[in-house]
């Protein structure tokens, strides 16, 4: 059951309210609006300048009666944008409207499976070879000319088929990923070991298959960890580090194990450092299980509150995957019903406690690393643990993302778009406000700190 509230990721459901027709670009933009100050939980909060709000508007209208297919997408990001929100953002639907950065190229790897099989195996280049992803379909590598072809193994769907390149990596640790609506996606590539190519942007990692990989696969299992950002490590005799990269829902497992498999490392350390830098959110379930070694007394907070739409209605049951996790949703709908164009708070007490089973045996002390790219449930993360007498957070401020948060897939009757929109406000406004701002550290990182874990580590043993 997911039994808090996910706020970084788009949950998995479209909310429908409008028929789909084509739309022109003035068209598209009023919809949107209307969909934005009936729906978005910090409308009136972000609109107190009527004002300003009003000219942005009609200005936008105006601009609107004149834009074309292309410059009109460009438009409805720039209303959006108004708002400052991270968690809204415009979804694009209709392949010929996405934008592209590069014609795709049609070309093809020439060369046979058994000759390609043949130059691997006399080959000494790591690049080299067949390469396995859980992200991208199995895939040969080859070198030609000055720069390496990734290329399909075998067919994929109808739309590639073997020999159909699929990305080219160069010398300079450049990358082009050609993707699906044949855009050309510019990337960044490391290989660590001759057995594992990284595409930095987009996190996606690929294991070499053929020739064996130099690394065992324990120890691809163990640099992978490093590479992904999940790792428990001892960094002094005193001070062990754990370093979590994402709360996304795909994680908890993976953290939950991490934690468990440390448990008694963690529990006979002195000091510990939690390293969220970079970690852009995903579900509040995700950190369950660090709390009780960090935390000194329950957690107290306000809660969040639901703008109550018929969307929000017909959709929420399906937010979770269980018969208890239903259950609370059809608890939650007979609060809403009734009160479209309101603010429920699903907890119905003004004050939430989070009572934590503190661990027996735990650190003394906790730093925690927070940067500007430490958002939402990352940032939900950090002010909970404020809340503990032993926990310290250094660095800089956080993202600020976290004020409105999760968002759904919303219809506002343009058949080419979708728009991304939060469905609740946290009960700290607007008294105090986070997003745009970000969660304050204790100890302010400025740049001249070149290594933050060696800081925190002097920081607590010095």
């Amino acid at each position: 059951m997911k039994k808090s509230i996910i706020t970084f990721l788009i949950l998995g459901l479209t909310l429908v309210s409008f028929s789909q027709t084509d739309c022109n670009c003035e068209q598209a933009l009023i919809q949107l609006i209307e969909r934005v100050e009936s729906g978005y939980p910090g409308f009136n909060e972000k609109t107190k300048d009527t004002t300003i709000y009003r000219d942005f508007k009609d200005n936008s209208i105006i601009e609107s009666q004149d834009a074309n297919s292309s410059d009109c997408s460009v438009l409805l990001k720039k209303y959006l944008s108004y708002f400052k929100d991270p968690h809204m953002r415009l979804i694009i639907t209709d392949e010929g409207q996405v934008e592209k950065n590069e014609k795709k190229s049609d070309s093809k790897v020439n060369i046979s499976r058994n000759e390609f099989y043949k130059h691997i195996s006399k080959s000494k280049d790591e690049l080299e070879g067949v390469w396995k992803s859980s992200s991208f379909p199995k895939a040969g590598i080859i070198k030609v000319n000055d720069r390496y072809q990734g290329f399909f193994m075998k067919a994929d769907t109808t739309k590639w088929n073997p020999n159909d390149v699929m990305f080219k990596l160069m010398a300079n640790g450049k990358a082009e990923i050609i993707a699906p609506d044949n855009s050309i996606i510019k990337e960044n590539y490391e290989l660590f070991d001759g057995s594992i190519l990284l595409f930095k942007n987009y996190n996606i990692v690929m294991i070499k298959e053929q020739p064996s990989p130099k690394l065992s696969e324990e120890e691809i299992k163990l640099k992978l960890d490093k590479i992904d950002g999940f790792y428990y490590t001892k960094v002094s005799d005193k001070t062990s580090l754990l370093c979590i990269t994402s709360f996304e829902d795909q994680y908890v497992e993976r953290i939950e194990k991490m934690v468990l498999d440390n448990q008694q490392a963690i529990e006979n350390s002195e000091n510990l450092i939690i390293d969220v830098r970079n970690n852009l959110g995903g579900t509040y379930d995700a950190y369950d299980e660090i709390l009780p070694y960090i935390i000194t007394n329950n957690i107290r907070g306000v809660g969040q509150e639901f703008l109550v739409t018929q969307e929000l209605i017909d959709g929420v049951e399906d937010w979770f995957d269980d018969e208890e996790g239903k259950k609370k949703a059809r608890r939650w709908i007979s609060m809403f019903e009734g009160n479209i164009g309101k603010f429920v708070n699903t907890d119905t007490a003004d004050i939430h406690i989070n009572k934590i089973e503190i661990a027996k045996q735990s650190p003394k002390q906790i730093v925690i690393l927070a940067n500007k790219r430490t958002a939402s449930s990352g940032e939900a993360f950090v002010l909970e643990a404020k809340q503990s007498k032993k926990v310290k957070i250094l660095g800089t401020p956080t993202y600020g993302a976290i004020d409105y948060a999760s968002p759904c897939l919303f219809d506002f009757g343009c058949k080419d778009y979708k728009l991304m929109m939060p469905t609740w406000r946290d009960r700290r406004l607007p008294d105090y406000p986070i997003d745009n701002i970000g969660v304050q550290p204790d100890i302010y990182l400025d740049k001249s700190v070149k290594d933050w874990i060696q800081f925190a580590v002097d920081y607590l043993e010095n």
